[in-house]
C-alpha cells in the first residue's frame, strides 16, 4: 500500500475524547498513516515495529487498546496476542490482516480479540467506529464478550444507526464480497476434531463442497454432565445465512454462558435465537439443529428446525425431520426427547452433493 492511497483513503470524522493506543506493525508507512489519523481525532498513539517490541513497550506506554498487524517479523501478530491475553488479560486489541487468511482472524478471534479489519483500511472511519465500539464496551462491561456478541442486539430497542450496527453492515459487506474469505472465516471456527471429557470422548467428521458456505458444528461439555450442541447450514439462506450463522454461534455461547450448573432448554434456546434473528436486521431463516446429551441420564433429545439428522446407537436408528426452518417459528416442530445413548452413539445428516456430517460420542473402552 502506498503512502499516497493510504493518505487518500483518511477522511477525518469529529474530534474525540483523548484515549492511548498503540499501533503495532512493520509498515513504517502504515503506521505513520495511522498514526497521523488517530492523533487528529484526539487519541494519543505509541508505535511499535514488531510483536517483541510492543511488548517491551506495553508496560511503560499502558496503552487503553492495541492494534496489532498479524503478519510481522520476530514476534507475530498471534504470538504477541497470545501474550497480551495472559499478561494483560483486560487489555483490549483489534486485529489488522493483510494476509487474506481468515483462519489466522478467526484464531485470533477465539483467543480474545475484539475486533478485526483487513488491509489496505478503504475508509478510516470504519477503524474510528470500531474502536469506539470496542472501548465503549471495555468501559461497561466486566465480563469478556465474544467479538460478534455486540453485533446483535436481542432486546425490543428501536433504536437506529448505533455504531454497532454500522460495524455489522461493513463486516457483513467485506465477507460477503469476499466468498472465500467468508468460508475460510466460519470453517476456521470449528471446535477440534477430537477431545475428551472423562470416559466419553467426542470426534466429529464433516466433507463438504468448497464452492458453498459450510456446515457449521459446535458443542460444549456443560458442568451438569451434559453435552449441547448445534449443526447450521450456512448455505441454506441465500442472503444471510452468514449473519445467520454467526448469531447462532454468539447466542449459543451467550446462552451456555448464562447456564451456570443448569440443564439445557432447548425451547428456551431456540425461542432466544429467534428473537435475535429477528431483532437483528441481517439474519434471514436458515436450516439448522439443536440437541443435548445427558451423559448423566444416558440419553439425547434434539429440536429439528429444517436440518434433517439422525440418531443411532447400538441397538437402533431414528430419523428425524427437519421441520420449520430456524428464524420461521421452529419451536413449533416435534422435539424428540430422551433417545437411549447407551455406551455412546453418532448424529449424522447428509445434504446430496454439497455435504455430509457425522458425531460420535461415545465410552472410551
Amino acid at each position: 500500500m502506498s503512502n499516497t492511497d493510504s493518505q487518500a483513503a483518511v477522511a477525518i470524522p469529529n474530534q474525540q475524547h483523548s484515549t492511548k493506543i498503540m499501533v503495532v506493525d512493520d509498515d513504517p508507512v502504515f503506521r505513520t498513516v495511522t498514526r497521523s489519523f488517530l492523533e487528529a481525532i484526539g487519541h494519543q498513539v505509541t508505535e511499535a515495529g514488531d510483536g517483541l517490541e510492543a511488548l517491551k513497550l506495553l508496560s511503560i506506554s499502558q496503552p487503553d487498546l492495541v492494534l496489532c498487524d498479524l503478519a510481522m517479523p520476530l514476534l507475530t501478530g498471534m504470538e504477541f496476542t497470545e501474550e497480551v491475553r495472559v499478561e494483560y488479560p483486560s487489555l483490549p486489541v483489534i486485529v489488522i490482516s493483510a494476509t487474506g487468511d481468515m483462519g489466522d482472524v478467526a484464531k485470533a478471534l477465539r483467543m480474545g480479540v475484539k475486533d478485526f479489519l483487513t488491509k489496505p483500511i478503504s475508509d478510516y472511519k470504519h477503524l474510528s467506529e470500531s474502536i469506539d465500539v470496542v472501548l465503549e464496551e471495555s468501559t461497561h462491561s466486566c465480563e469478556q464478550s465474544d467479538f460478534v456478541r455486540r453485533w446483535f442486539r436481542t432486546d425490543d430497542s428501536e433504536e437506529e444507526g448505533s455504531l454497532e450496527e454500522k460495524e455489522l453492515h461493513w463486516h457483513l459487506q467485506y465477507l460477503q464480497q469476499n466468498p472465500n474469505a467468508a468460508r475460510e472465516l466460519l470453517t476456521a471456527l470449528l471446535p477440534e476434531k477430537d477431545s475428551a471429557l472423562g470416559a466419553w470422548r467426542s470426534s466429529y467428521r464433516v466433507l463438504q463442497s468448497a464452492n458453498t458456505l459450510p456446515l457449521v458444528f459446535d458443542y460444549t461439555w456443560l458442568m451438569s454432565g451434559q453435552i449441547a450442541f448445534y449443526v447450521v447450514d450456512a448455505s441454506s439462506s441465500e442472503n444471510g445465512g452468514l449473519a445467520s450463522t454467526l448469531l447462532v454461534r454468539t447466542l449459543f455461547d451467550d446462552y451456555v454462558r448464562r447456564l451456570h450448573h443448569n440443564s439445557v432448554d432447548l425451547k428456551d434456546l431456540a425461542r432466544n435465537i429467534e428473537k435475535g434473528m429477528h431483532c437483528s436486521g441481517a439474519a434471514n431463516p436458515v436450516e439448522s439443529v439443536f440437541g443435548v446429551i445427558d451423559l448423566t441420564e444416558g440419553n439425547i433429545s434434539i429440536l429439528p428446525a429444517g436440518l434433517a439428522c439422525r440418531w443411532e446407537n447400538s441397538q437402533a436408528h431414528y430419523n428425524i425431520s427437519g421441520s420449520n426452518r430456524l428464524g420461521e417459528n421452529c419451536l413449533s416442530n416435534f422435539m424428540t426427547k430422551d433417545l437411549p445413548v447407551f455406551e455412546g452413539g453418532k448424529l449424522s445428516l447428509s445434504r446430496v452433493g454439497s455435504s455430509s456430517f457425522s458425531w460420535e460420542v461415545k465410552l472410551a473402552i
